[in-house]
């Protein structure tokens, strides 16, 4: 038994990167002009509008998401109910993965409806009615219920995140490299967002931080049920 139990040893170095991005994060949104300085560069003053506003291009980004992730569940369901002998060795990765493409999206979402802070549109800045205020500091009593941190407009992305899990652990560079398409990926839908001003750069990062930390948690999970299987 001991021996599996170690199997399940967080891996080393992840809990760290988790916490030093939160806390990178947490002082780019508090601390520096980042979120203002990239939102004012998409904001034609003359027009009065962000430069993206009408783009139809995240709204079918989002649909090939879901597309995909609803094709992933369902053969998770699938090898659930009958298990598929070509999947054996990857069942752990497609389980984390189709929890994580319904998971990730759904906690975002909830986790924005506690928020109050404003979309870069709601501002005053950029023809709104609010006030900027940073992640720690209190909106004014009079303004409006937001609900723009984290980013949810384009959290369909994020839980592509956990698809290098099947290329884990016999392949970690190319398990590295993916990650790092699935990240451009899901940045990419982040930036088209804040092309329509509606949201700001760190609300993007914020996004991916819960999603990855989520995919941690679930793969830790499955790991751990494995081990003691």
């Amino acid at each position: 038994m001991l021996s599996k139990l170690k199997l399940v040893k967080t891996p080393k170095g992840i809990d760290s990167v988790l916490m030093l991005s939160a806390m990178l994060i947490l002082w780019i949104g508090n601390y520096s002009n980042l979120d203002l300085m990239i939102a004012d560069s998409m904001f034609d003053g003359t027009r009065g509008q962000f430069s993206g506003a009408g783009s139809a291009w995240v709204g079918n980004f989002q649909l090939g998401m879901i597309l995909l992730g609803s094709a992933l569940i369902g053969l998770a369901i699938w090898d659930t109910l009958h298990p598929l002998a070509w999947l054996a060795s990857r069942r752990s990765a497609l389980r984390v993965v189709a929890l994580s493409a319904v998971l990730v999206p759904l906690s975002i979402y909830f986790l924005s409806s506690f928020s109050d802070v404003p979309c870069p549109t709601d501002l005053l800045r950029y023809g709104g009615l609010e006030p900027y205020a940073r992640l720690l500091e209190t909106m004014p009593a009079s303004a409006s219920a937001m609900v723009c941190l984290p980013a949810t407009q384009a959290n369909t992305a994020w839980w592509l995140l956990a698809l290098p899990l099947f290329c884990l652990p016999r392949r970690p560079r190319t398990a590295l490299l993916l990650a790092a398409v699935m990240l451009l990926c899901g940045l990419a839908a982040g930036w088209q967002q804040q092309l329509q001003g509606t949201q700001f750069f760190t609300h993007t990062l914020w996004s991916a931080w819960i999603a990855a930390f989520l995919i941690y948690l679930l793969q830790h999970l499955f790991r751990a049920e494995d081990a003691l299987a």
